[in-house]
This record gives C-alpha cells, structure tokens and sequence, in this order.
C-alpha cells in the first residue's frame, strides 16, 4: 500500500484530533500528520509559510463539517477559492451525525472526494487510500 505524505486533520475536538492521528500512525499511511483546530485555522496554515516551504506535498485533508469557529462547509466554500498550490490531493469530510441535508450539501463541493462517519478506523483509512491514492 501507497504511503502518503502529508495529512491535514481538521477537527475542533482535541480528543477527536488525538483519535484520528493515532489510528493514521497505527495505519503506517502518511509521513507527516498536522492537526488544526478549526476551518479558519486551517486556512491560515494552507496560505501560510508552513505550509507553502513544506518538503513534504499535503495529500489529503480529513475536515469535521460541525465545528466552532468556522465550520466544514465555511471553510470548503473558502477552500475552493484557493490556488491549486494550496490544495491537497483529495478532501474527505468527516462526521458523527451528517444529515441528508448535508449529504446533499457536501455535493456542491468538487474539492470533496467522500465523505466518513466517525470514529475514524483504520479499515477506513486503509480503504481510502487503497482506493483514492493507489
């Protein structure tokens, strides 16, 4: 299996982020794993010098669509404005209750390849990779 590079998690809960970086380290499935907070974090680590002089390319980014501070949805409405340069390879959202609404909502996103339900597995990780990275 492919091992990627650089991870982007993006979730408002600490425990959450905890979580899901050790299940990816568990998997063996990226070098590098960043943790940001929130969207409007994010953001201002995807314009900022991190990671624009990163050795590493970002290849995925694991964004919650409920959070504080600015939300999943707010933050891929920003994030499709972004230069390619500042993108990951593949965006994938992550939530414990998504609705049909926001299902649905998710599709006027083309930055967003899936969607997962948490608690994030390693059988997730694994299968996304396999199927989205091979």
């Amino acid at each position: 299996m492919k091992k990627l590079n650089r991870v982007l998690l993006i979730d408002d809960d600490e425990i959450t982020n905890y979580m899901n970086q050790r299940v990816l380290n568990k998997a063996e499935i990226a070098e590098q794993i960043d943790v940001v907070l929130n969207g409007e974090a994010a953001l201002e680590y995807l314009t900022g010098a991190e990671h624009a002089n990163a050795t590493l390319p970002l290849d995925l980014i694991l964004v919650d669509i409920k959070m504080s501070v600015m939300d999943g949805f707010d933050f891929l409405t920003q994030y499709q404005e972004l230069p390619d340069h500042h993108k990951a390879k593949k965006v994938f959202t992550l939530s414990s209750s998504a609705s049909f609404y926001d299902l649905e909502r998710l599709k006027e996103f083309p930055d967003v390849a899936g969607f997962l339900s948490k608690p994030l597995t390693q059988a997730d990780a694994m299968h996304l990779v396999t199927e989205h990275f091979s």
